[in-house]
């Protein structure tokens, strides 16, 4: 069976709190504000506050998982933590002390989302860039299975879903029926990077996504845009945090709409 991606934006929509909360007190947040807060502009904006850096540092410490998995629990403990002191916290307050409470939580958990970066940095570092910056002359090997160098200037990517269609007719003629998946190198890399991530957006932006487009492509786009923001960040030793932050972006909504695939329904 083909899950559709149009099928599944509501269902992913209502479906994020019920995924998030099975392994963490973040899920009760939502329940916890709106009973302390009904009604109260103030204590709710605090609480979005509150939920949007839960969910930034739950996002940076699951992207750990894969090849940091200890500090990964870690982190993701002492975020739950903080969640759960809060809720208790916020029992029997005010309206004013709970909202206090809510912004003093925040700020502890940006704290410690900027300690979660730094590992994230490290591990990155260590893993990926094998503790050593990249340039433009190390891309032949470098791609991996990302894609292949062609001649100098120009890279084929390799996504695993090929969301745009070569046309039938390519034989590698000059650049006006060219492969789109074709794209030219430009230094800094980082301007590459933006081609690339544009080409891969745009395949699965919202003026091209049908009924009849496979979930699966959106899945394995935003797997290989978060693994291209990973590698990209070996470029920049010392200001990666652009693409540290990407690729924990793009991990994310591929776990996501992975998640809502797995549904059954």
């Amino acid at each position: 069976m083909v899950i559709r991606a149009h099928s599944l934006a509501l269902i992913l929509i209502c479906s994020v709190a019920f995924i998030s909360s099975g392994n963490s007190a973040s899920g009760q947040i939502g329940a916890a504000i709106i009973t302390f807060g009904a009604g109260s502009a103030i204590i709710n904006r605090a609480g979005d506050e509150f939920r949007k850096s839960i969910d930034h540092a739950r996002a940076a410490a699951s992207s750990l998982l894969d090849d940091a998995n200890e500090k990964a629990k870690e982190r993701l403990a002492q975020i739950d933590e903080i969640a759960n002191r809060t809720i208790s916290d916020m029992i029997g307050k005010t309206e004013e002390a709970a909202t206090r409470i809510l912004e003093n939580a925040t700020k502890k958990v940006n704290d410690l989302e900027t300690q979660i970066m730094t590992d994230v940095k490290q591990v990155i570092w260590e893993g990926e860039c094998a503790g050593r910056r990249l340039v433009i002359e190390d891309l032949g090997t470098a791609l991996g299975g990302l894609g292949r160098l062609i001649g100098t200037n120009q890279i084929i990517l390799t996504p695993p879903v090929k969301v745009r269609q070569t046309p039938k007719w390519y034989t590698g003629c000059l650049w006006w029926c060219r492969d789109p998946y074709v794209v030219d190198v430009t230094e800094p890399f980082g301007e590459t990077y933006k081609k690339v991530r544009d080409l891969m957006e745009g395949a699965i932006a919202p003026d091209q996504v049908t009924d009849d487009t496979p979930a699966d492509n959106l899945v394995g786009t935003y797997e290989y845009l978060s693994i291209f923001a990973k590698r990209t960040s070996c470029f920049y030793p010392g200001s990666e945090e652009r693409y540290n932050r990407a690729f924990i972006y793009y991990r994310e909504q591929a776990r996501k709409w992975n998640n809502i695939v797995n549904v059954k329904l």
